[in-house]
């Protein structure tokens, strides 16, 4: 993270956008269905249709703002381990806690050739009800919250009740709409009522650490901050009752606190400043990092982000490793250059044995000269000529030794 200042885009406004023909698998047949149950299985034919289970959908797109119904093709059996599938299992509508908003948001219609109340629907009826419940998903992304500095969205208690209304609309009782739970608290709304709850260390922490602080609030702050319920007047034990936005929010602090500064890591920070730690800094002097990182980059005119010891000690394990890498890899060339000189200097040797072995010339010098096997082998005369005692001190002991 360099700087984080830059604007987010809001969500597109809504479109509904018509399911075709060809985009559609026919709808199960009931009576074929049923008599693959009646048979017990022995009318094989029905136990596709049998099995097709709620594969309608209502899917969302959330980047480009498009809404419309959808199926799976029920004559392919889905294999769930298949991450490929659409659409995507991280988008299924399941809440339970609000810290993510996925690109691709799906519900499924509770339709089915069992349900008195709504059987499968027809192609028209399905592009029907998206445009019915349009309203519900224009009212979801326009209540989204983008999280500055990022490319994401977080949750609004609005946005939150529209969906948890859609969900409903997908049912087989379609419920009327709700509009906004009132156990779901905006981050915004808790501050108003209970500004005790802002930490000024929210405005130094980095992205991991400020989102490990928005779960906790999403999750927790309601219950650890009773002053919360008690000035909006509700219940913060009641069921699905959460603080909501708090990624968003704290994402908002953090940028109106640096006032324009650019804010960086301190992992980006001790990069481009490569002195600051080092695989040899001491666990003392790793104590005075951030301290001395902070007080270097506020000069620099930079918010420090995460400035911790713990990320200094990071900072110095990698490098360490990096050491030990480099370590590794001269090691094994040291190993194979040994090896590979083990292996020349044998082959060396045995090419002047056999030099050694040939015959003289016709004045009784070697048929190659001492000096002349030393430039071709790379070694000194002289010690070719030592070779050549060793090579006949030999043959002397092995004749002496036969006699």
């Amino acid at each position: 993270m360099t700087n984080t200042q830059e604007p987010v885009a809001m969500p597109p406004q809504l479109t509904v956008r018509e399911t075709t023909p060809d985009q559609v698998p026919p709808l199960p047949d009931a009576e074929k269905a049923r008599r693959y149950i009646d048979t017990e299985g022995r009318y094989a034919e029905g136990a596709l249709h049998a099995g097709a289970g709620a594969y309608q959908k209502l899917v969302l797109d959330v980047r480009r703002g498009e809404l419309y119904f959808y199926c799976n093709d029920w004559r392919v059996p889905r294999d769930p381990n298949n991450d490929v599938s659409f659409p995507p299992n991280e988008g299924i509508w399941s809440p339970f806690h609000w810290l993510k908003v996925p690109d691709i948001i799906w519900w499924t219609i509770d339709a089915h050739f069992h349900v008195t109340e709504r059987p499968f629907l027809t192609l028209d009826q399905g592009n029907a009800f998206a445009r019915t419940v349009a309203p519900l998903a224009e009212a979801l992304l326009l209540n989204l919250l983008p999280v500055p500095g990022t490319d994401t969205y977080d949750w609004s208690a609005e946005a939150a009740s529209a969906g948890l209304d859609i969900m409903a609309a997908c049912t087989r009782h379609q419920p009327p709409p709700k509009g906004r739970r009132p156990e779901l608290v905006n981050m915004a709304e808790a501050v108003s009522v209970h500004p005790a709850l802002v930490q000024d260390r929210w405005a130094t922490l980095d992205d991991t650490q400020l989102d490990e602080a928005a779960e906790h609030l999403n999750r927790c702050g309601l219950s650890h901050n009773p002053a919360i319920a008690e000035g909006l007047g509700i219940d913060a034990n009641a069921r699905d009752a959460s603080l909501v936005g708090t990624r968003a929010w704290l994402y908002e602090y953090r940028r109106k606190a640096a006032a324009g500064r650019p804010m960086q890591s301190l992992a980006v920070w001790l990069a481009a400043n490569p002195l600051v730690v080092t695989a040899d800094t001491t666990n003392a002097e790793l104590e005075t990092v951030p301290e001395q990182a902070a007080a270097a980059a506020a000069a620099e005119g930079i918010v420090l982000l995460g400035a911790t010891t713990q990320a200094a000690r990071t900072r110095r394990e990698q490098l360490r490793q990096e050491v030990l890498d480099e370590l590794a890899t001269y090691g094994k060339a040291r190993a194979d250059a040994e090896a590979a000189v083990k292996s020349n200097r044998a082959a060396v040797y045995a090419r002047l044995y056999r030099t050694f072995a040939w015959e003289e010339r016709y004045d009784g010098r070697p048929a190659v000269s001492d000096t002349d096997l030393g430039k071709l082998a790379r070694v000194s005369r002289q010690a070719v000529g030592k070779l050549r005692e060793q090579l006949d001190e030999t043959a002397l002991e092995e004749e002496t030794t036969n006699v």
